[in-house]
């Protein structure tokens, strides 16, 4: 089965090599391009912890997308260094409706997601109602500390602060029944599948990651209500991504949910703005497999 619609909820418009650095401009086109040609209806871009010559501005992200239906902004957060994020300038921007969520980079910024000093953080999210997405499991950057971002401590805060929504990024990989025993304990936390590769899987690791879901599926019941799909692009290839989809064993209800009525609920997507694409290719493409 091909989902309705099919949303990302996990892409970035960083450069993350040298040689193949490009303006801004140019990765939303490749962007888009991707999204048409993989049956894509609309993308969650996240900006990162850092600005540089690599890393956009959350300013030149809202100003090069536009308000394009195709997209929706979640601002990350700086909150180590001297260069740490002026929470009211996030407000305002969130108030505003430039950006539908934030998130936050425990492990690359050196803190883990329960240090008390996020309070008020998740204060602006319960007060604006928008989610709070959080890197958790294994980091792209070696000098990042991973045991910061474990999923268990997700559940400190899940508790600390019921009205907040988190989203667990990446589902903790390596760690994916500690993370599903904080989905099936709190239901203010959601998660996606997001950067479980780099490019494209290996045979062997598809087959491992593909099982390694289904168990977390198991345990938790109905991952319909808490799983969004997302695929961490351009880190990981989209069409590889939307086959692993499709190789997790979701009854039709649960599938639509994690292609994009979760996501849809959570970052206030108007779904009337949705084409009906739901991970169907444009003509010429590969069909996903799958029911």
């Amino acid at each position: 089965m091909v989902p309705e619609r099919l949303v990302d909820c996990h892409v970035h418009l960083n450069n993350y090599h040298e040689t193949s650095r490009r303006p801004t401009a140019e990765n939303v086109a490749d962007l888009f391009d991707k999204m048409a040609e993989c049956g894509v209806d609309h993308a969650v871009v996240l900006t990162s912890y850092r600005v540089d010559l690599d890393r956009p501005s959350v300013e030149e992200i809202c100003e090069t997308l536009a308000a394009d239906p195709r997209a929706t902004v979640v601002e990350g957060l700086r909150w180590r260094g001297e260069a740490r994020s002026d929470l009211f300038s996030v407000e305002e921007r969130i108030r505003d409706g430039l950006v539908k969520g934030i998130k936050l980079y425990p492990g690359y910024d050196h803190y883990p997601i329960n240090d008390p000093s996020l309070e008020a953080v998740f204060r602006i999210a319960a007060k604006h109602d928008v989610p709070v997405m959080i890197h958790t499991g294994d980091t792209y950057a070696k000098t990042a500390k991973v045991r910061m971002a474990h999923p268990l401590l997700v559940d400190d805060i899940a508790v600390d602060y019921p009205d907040v929504r988190f989203v667990m990024c990446h589902l903790g990989n390596p760690w994916f029944q500690d993370a599903a025993e904080v989905l099936y304990k709190n239901d203010n936390v959601f998660a996606d599948i997001s950067g479980l590769t780099l490019g494209e899987f290996t045979y062997d690791f598809e087959r491992y990651v593909a099982m390694r879901l289904k168990d977390m599926i198991t345990y938790m019941g109905d991952p319909g209500k808490q799983l969004m799909y997302g695929s961490d692009w351009p880190l990981v290839h989209m069409k590889p991504y939307i086959k692993l989809l499709h190789e997790l064993d979701f009854t039709d209800e649960q599938l639509e949910n994690v292609a994009w009525r979760t996501a849809c609920t959570l970052f206030k997507i108007d779904p009337a703005t949705l084409g009906r694409h739901g991970g169907a290719p444009t003509p010429g493409g590969d069909a996903p497999t799958g029911t």
